[in-house]
This record gives C-alpha cells, structure tokens and sequence, in this order.
C-alpha cells in the first residue's frame, strides 16, 4: 500500500513540474509576443511631431548618394575591405564636426537609401530616416543625433502592398516621426503596408522596437533613454558611430 501511495505521490509531483515548464513555456512566448506588438496605445497628442528638413540631392545615383542639408551634409560610400568583407561608410560633415555611420554587410543586409532627415525644435536632434534599397518599398533604419553621437535606434522590415508597389508614392509622403521624452514614434498609414507576411521571418535582425495600431495608423515606437552608439547583432553584422567604435577599439580601422 505505501509503494502504491508513493508511485501516486511521484507521479503527481511530475505531472505538476510538467505543468510548470509548460506554464512557463507560454508565459515565455506571450512576453517574446509583447516585445513585438504592444497593446499599450501611446497618444500622439503628448509626442512632438518633428520637421523634415529639405535636402538637395546632388547625385542621382542609385546606390551612392549626397545630400546638401541647410547645416550638413550626408553621403555614402561603399568600401570592399581587407577582409573580403563589405562595407558602407555614410558620412555627416557638420560645421563644427565630421561624423560617420560604419555598416557591414553581407548576403543578409542591403545598403541604404537617400536618407530623410527630421528635426526637433525641442531638443535640437536630428532623426535620420534610412530606406533600405530593396524591391517593394522595402525595410528602414533609424538614427539619431544627439550630442554629436549617432545613435542606431532601430529598424524594420515593411513590404508596401501590391497596389502600390509601382505607384509613385514614396516614404516622404506618408510618414511622420514623434519624439516623446524617452522614445521616438515612427507612423505610416497602414493601408500602404503588409503587416504580417512571412518573408519577414528572414530578417531576423529588423524586428525592434514595438508597434501597434491606432486608427488608420501603424505606429512603431523605439525607446532612446538607454541607446548605445554601436550595434551588434548575432549573425555577426554591427553598425553605429564609426568614429567613436574607432576610438574605444569596438572595431578596427577599416582599410
């Protein structure tokens, strides 16, 4: 009869820790799940909606690029290093200070497109808008300037809908860019976009920040109050303020 109540004892100890691993396994997934769309509706009534500045672009180029912004100028370059790897240098000459994003590519990346550029009266930084060069209106990168650091704040993957892919439509026309005191709110009209679509499980690397929806709006929202100035992603690609990976020996000097 013991034996009998200690099997019975066992097995329902196993069938509890089973549960367990299984509850937790769920609450895993839910937080992994929230880390992509959030449920929590910021107000863009409290955020403040950033100018775009008005560039002159001076090459036509479809890979290479240069701007003339009123207080700087930005352009690419893509360099093949020593290490048969690729590169793309994107350059910010200021008046009082030259900066540069460092991006390394492979089979995996693409290079960017012209940039837009938005500012804020508020804080006087600089949001720069990356469009990654693709087909359908592909992903985006997201920069700051702050400080004279330039801060990698995310990216995404955004396949535009078929209706739309040959239209003359353009990032510039359907996008506006917040600033709130921690974060910065990237809004697109959500007509434009797929939102689900399963080639973007192939860009594992483009899915930060969180989005979610108001209205007619897909809003994906980054937070800024604790960026560094360079990333590192797992499949060995990195990118941020060349200058300053230069200086703190992050990367070495590409040659």
């Amino acid at each position: 009869m013991k034996k009998i109540i200690t099997i019975f004892i066992s097995f329902f100890l196993l069938c509890c820790q089973g549960q367990k691993k299984e509850e937790k396994k769920n609450k895993a997934q839910k937080e992994i799940s929230k880390v992509e769309f959030s449920d929590n509706r910021i107000d863009t009534k409290d955020l403040i909606l950033l100018n775009k500045i008005n560039c002159t672009q001076e090459s036509n180029e479809t890979i290479n690029y240069n701007l003339n912004c009123k207080n700087f100028n930005v352009s690419n370059t893509l360099i093949e290093g020593s290490d048969i790897n690729k590169y793309e240098l994107i350059t910010f000459i200021f008046n009082d200070i030259e900066k540069a994003i460092i991006r390394k590519i492979n089979n995996e990346d693409l290079e960017t497109s012209s940039p837009l550029i938005y500012y804020s009266d508020t804080s006087k930084n600089y949001v720069i808008f990356f469009p990654v060069n693709g087909d359908h209106h592909f992903g985006w990168k997201l920069y700051l300037y702050k400080n004279k650091v330039l801060y990698p704040v995310g990216q995404r993957i955004m396949y535009w809908k078929p209706e739309y892919e040959e239209s003359d439509i353009s990032y510039s026309d359907i996008l506006n860019i917040y600033e709130g005191n921690d974060n910065i709110v990237v809004e697109i009209p959500a007509k434009y976009v797929i939102k689900d679509d399963n080639d973007y499980k192939n860009y594992p690397n483009y899915s930060d920040g969180k989005y979610f929806e108001k209205g007619d709006n897909l809003n994906y929202e980054f937070p800024i109050s604790k960026i560094e100035y360079y990333k590192k992603y797992n499949n060995g690609l990195f990118e941020g303020d060349y200058n300053k990976m230069i200086n703190n020996k992050i990367i070495d000097l590409i040659k």
